[in-house]
């Protein structure tokens, strides 16, 4: 079964970075930018970025350059991503709420990366790398003495404009790399299928290193309104509500898990925080239906809840369904939708053939939006980016690892993973990953991580089943094993949102006939003692926590 998105021809040039430009042209005086009390115009702003651009291109030509950004939201994070853009380097998010240990790792993975802006704050975080490092701080002068044209640098469609992170099953993050040609594809989309304008202005609220904070940061700048930033490096819903009512913003991009605390805020403040919006884009991890439908049926709210769908490995969007039948979704779940301008998604068996109409199989997308595979993995991206044979010739397409089907009205719906992946807080997380620095921690001899799923509110947690390290025959209890310690040394080499919420220590752990450890024997054992955890766990084809939606 395949769905093929709209086909809509794009500009000539696709280059998200020109269109900002041509709104700093038409409407200079506009605002573009707010963070706390400073505001920027579109002529300062890219003033601005050109300015920085000029600097980069004053160290040599950028293409097929990366330049890591490590900068809390702030309007230097901003001049120096539009300002690679401009130059035609790809940057790279280096989020500060990441561990040093991890950000090292980052950026090891990237040799073409030889230049990484940070601050007085983040600038300790990522001095060990072999890539210059400027602080934007002390940059400020000789920035200020360089042209606020645009520098003549040609950028192809081809090009990468961005390259993200995702969680990697041996323990190294996998580089993804983004191209223009989708960025672009993807922003048109936006722009022109919810008629987003000068007036769609958007709080960014989601860390930096988090695929959806590209889109949030950029859409706005892409329709000539205002991006306003959160400012503040931990997500602060009680600003964020602030924020929304007093600064009327009218557009927001984030996971599920952030939606549901600001609409509690919400309430607690009264209900009419969020009053002004009119469009709230989730994605990431699976949406419940009964956690927004109250708000999102009130007579008074106008705002559209759109349920996105994606990975980053294809810019980050590939479907949507605009929510609008709550009942509906409460007792059958929230559908993923239909493919974005000039994108297709396919749902395959094994082979790679097409199942029929309401059968579970893999999705898969091709088009516009497929990326330019790993940077730094390529046995991993020969297996996920490949080439289909279907009826009509061979198509490159992206195996996602997710399952799904399509509905008889042509709307597909998510069914779970079928590898060692889960979302969490609206993160891609590989458990293999987790389990990497679990095996590296000296309270720990083996361990598994496990997804715990709560119905009610759809979020996902990770539980591990750890054998301690020198148990000698004597397993401690739960309270008894020193989960705060383990817990403090991970926060040293992994992100917060990969971190267990639980150990359960075991005497050993089961192995299958092939020796292999058998994680079915331990989804059922965590069943018992977590009830929130489905029983469906290990069922052929179902991943460990399947979700309905």
């Amino acid at each position: 079964m395949s769905l093929s998105g709209q086909r809509v021809l794009g500009a000539s040039r696709p280059f998200a970075h020109e269109v900002f430009e041509s709104h700093a042209a038409l409407y200079p005086e506009r605002i573009a930018l707010t963070y706390n009390q400073l505001t920027f115009s579109y002529r300062e702003l890219n003033a601005r970025a050109n300015q920085f651009a000029h600097y980069l291109t004053s160290r040599g030509p950028q293409i097929d350059t990366a330049v890591g950004v490590c900068l809390d939201r702030s309007p230097e994070m901003i001049i120096s991503i539009l300002g690679t853009l401009k130059a035609g380097a790809a940057y790279a998010p280096l989020d500060p709420t990441y561990p040093p240990a991890r950000l090292r790792l980052m950026i090891s993975q990237l040799p073409c990366m030889d230049l990484i802006v940070a601050s007085p704050s983040t600038i300790s975080m990522v001095d060990h790398s072999d890539a210059d490092v400027v602080d934007m701080e002390n940059l400020g002068p000789q920035l200020s003495s360089l042209p606020i044209t645009k520098p003549l640098v040609e950028v192809s469609a081809e090009d990468l404009c961005y390259v993200v992170f995702t969680s990697g099953s041996t323990g190294t993050p996998k580089a993804t790399a983004v191209k223009h040609r989708g960025w672009y594809n993807l922003l048109n989309w936006l722009a022109k299928e919810f008629k987003l304008d000068t007036h769609s202005s958007n709080l960014l609220m989601s860390p930096l290193g988090f695929d959806i904070s590209q889109r949030s940061l950029v859409m706005p700048l892409f329709t000539g309104s205002a991006l306003h930033l959160l400012p503040s490096r931990s997500f602060d819903v009680m600003m964020a509500c602030r924020l929304i009512k007093g600064l009327r913003v009218r557009t927001l991009h984030c996971a599920p898990s952030a939606l549901y605390l600001l609409l509690d805020r919400a309430e607690a403040e009264g209900g009419d925080a969020l009053a002004s919006l009119d469009f709230v884009f989730v994605g990431g991890e699976p949406l419940a239906a009964g956690r927004v439908a109250n708000w999102a049926t009130r007579a008074a709210n106008a705002c559209s809840l759109v349920n996105v769908y994606g990975v980053a490995e294809c810019t980050d969007v590939a479907s949507a369904h605009v929510l609008i039948n709550y009942p509906a979704y409460v007792s059958g779940g929230v559908p993923i939708g239909r493919p974005i301008y000039n994108v297709d998604i396919h749902v395959l068996d094994s082979d790679l053939s097409h199942v029929a109409s309401g059968d579970v199989g893999e999705i898969c997308i091709s088009g516009l939006g497929v990326g330019a595979g790993y940077l730094n993995d390529t046995r991993i991206g020969e297996e996920r980016f490949v080439t289909a044979r279907f009826e009509n010739g061979t198509v490159d397409v992206y195996r996602t690892g997710d399952l799904g089907r399509v509905r008889p009205d042509g709307e597909l719906m998510y069914v779970g993973r079928a590898d060692n992946q889960v979302k969490v807080r609206g993160m891609r997380v590989d458990l293999g990953d987790v389990e990497a620095a679990l095996h590296g921690n000296v309270h720990i001899r083996e361990a598994v991580v496990l997804p715990v799923h709560d119905d009610g509110s759809q979020e996902t947690d990770l539980v591990a089943l750890v054998v301690p390290a020198g148990q000698d025959g004597v397993l401690p209890s739960e309270k008894d094993f020193d989960a705060w310690a383990v817990r403090s040394e991970l926060l040293q080499v992994l992100p917060r949102h990969m971190i267990p919420q639980r150990f359960i220590p075991v005497p050993a752990l089961p192995l299958s006939p092939n020796g292999k450890v058998d994680r079915r024997v331990l989804a059922q054992r965590l069943y018992q003692s977590v009830p929130a955890v489905s029983d469906s766990a290990g069922v052929p084809g179902i991943p460990l926590q399947p979700q309905s939606h």
